[in-house]
């Protein structure tokens, strides 16, 4: 009997030992989960702007008077110059702003610091961000790799002028609409009324157009021009089927259709970036301008059905030179932590993080002339992949070029891709010799 009770205490022992144990063990994990701390020191870390436009006044919003809440030793300060000339005299910034097309580029200069390290480190959860940034950021790396943080995305929509609809009594676009669609509506508003030209639509440019296609401007395998492609063919006859209506072009030039939608208010629709026309709307309404408009989901093409333009997000990376990383890492996690997206998004600013149906309640709420407006139309298509290369801003003025020398000098389609590919060709040799 003796013997039984010391082998139940034993055992007893035993476990108790063994929970212990799991517990102890339990806790250095939880501990070595919690974010790192970093140093609390004061710190100024520089700021550039290396592509994509971005305000003076957009930079004091969104970063200078947001970190500054937040982590008062961190000061940010924004330079302004060429990059090169900066690596040359080792004064590189800290942290670089880019859109998607930019960091090719970046990428050549070899001061893109990864950030995996640092998301792993400080626990940054990357499955609340929308997946569409995420994927876009990590094809820019074989392995995969985070080398930058979005911080906001930019999606499209048709915004029209639903006056010129009423005063010529056609019906308003909706939700789903073609390219086929969207030009029988224009060339049906494209009239002149008393002593006013009406014009029905501001395309984007033909490069736009195309982004619902994802149309290479670069063979990625061979790194030769892809220009004089059945695709492009048809982007530029669409373009030019819309422009060729009287109207369009006078004196020699090309109407700027986006300006006459905002200022003149006679053009019937835009097809462009969200956070370009809502923060031109915003200045109207600021200044006392009434404007009756609304808007639709961008217009597909039936091989892109469901899908709008490339992705397009605007980034934030840390510098491999920085002598500040931690803290730069910092800022660009803060930008991207629900608390400032939830600012940013109520403010009509489109959020990275994943678009709940709150997220699409909440766009926009602060501001009054969105009230009542189908902002849902941001949320209905899937934006597209694109393969970036560092020659497709190029290749991007070349199909421009092309486009307007088929307006403006009568060349044909073929002629007109063909001085493009050339000329593509030429500019990517050029640079691989340098």
């Amino acid at each position: 009997m003796k013997k039984n009770i010391v082998s139940v205490v034993a055992a007893l022992l035993l476990v108790l030992m063994s929970g212990c144990q799991k517990n102890n063990g339990t806790e250095a994990v939880e501990k070595s989960a919690k974010p790192a701390e970093i140093s609390m020191e004061p710190v100024t870390l520089k700021f550039m702007v290396a592509y994509g436009g971005f305000t003076k006044e957009e930079f004091q919003s969104y970063f200078v008077d947001q970190v500054k809440k937040k982590y008062p030793h961190i000061t940010i300060e924004m330079v302004t110059g060429k990059l090169e000339d900066m690596i040359t005299a080792n004064d590189v910034p800290d942290i670089l702003m880019s859109g998607l097309p930019g960091i090719p580029g970046l990428q050549e200069l070899k001061i893109i610091e990864g950030l995996n390290p640092y998301i792993k480190k400080y626990g940054l959860d990357l499955s609340k961000f929308d997946p569409i940034p995420i994927e876009a950021i990590r094809r820019f790396d074989d392995k995969g790799e985070m080398l930058a943080l979005p911080f906001r995305m930019n999606i499209p929509a048709l915004f029209y002028n639903k006056d010129i609809f009423d005063k010529f009594g056609i019906s308003y676009p909706q939700d789903g609409i073609t390219w086929d669609e969207t030009i029988s509506l224009a060339n049906k508003l494209t009239r002149n009324d008393g002593n006013t030209q009406y014009l029905g639509l501001h395309t984007g440019g033909a490069d736009r157009m195309a982004m619902g296609l994802s149309l290479p401007y670069v063979n990625k395998l061979t790194s030769e021009a892809s220009l004089e492609t059945d695709g492009w063919q048809s982007i530029l006859n669409l373009f030019k089927s819309v422009h060729t209506v009287p109207g369009y072009i006078n004196d020699g030039k090309i109407a700027n259709t986006y300006s006459m939608f905002l200022k003149e208010k006679n053009v019937a629709m835009t097809a462009y970036w969200g956070a370009d026309i809502i923060g031109d709307i915003d200045k109207l309404y600021k200044s006392g301008q009434e404007f009756n408009w609304d808007m639709v989901t961008i217009p597909t093409f039936e091989k892109g059905k469901g899908v709008a333009w490339q992705a397009e997000t605007h980034n934030l990376i840390v510098t491999n030179t920085s002598k500040h990383k931690e803290q730069a890492f910092q800022v660009l996690s803060y930008i991207a932590s629900d608390e400032v997206q939830s600012l940013f998004n109520k403010s009509g600013r489109m959020t990275v993080l994943k678009k709940t149906e709150e997220i699409k309640k909440d766009y926009g709420s602060e501001l009054p002339f969105l009230n009542g407006k189908n902002t849902n139309a941001f949320f209905v298509l899937q934006p597209g992949m694109h393969e970036h290369t560092k020659f497709d801003q190029k290749g991007r003025s070349f199909i421009n070029g092309a486009a307007s020398d088929m307006l403006l000098k009568g060349i044909d389609v073929n002629t007109a891709l063909r001085t493009a590919q050339e000329n593509l060709n030429r500019y990517i040799q050029d640079q691989n010799r340098k």
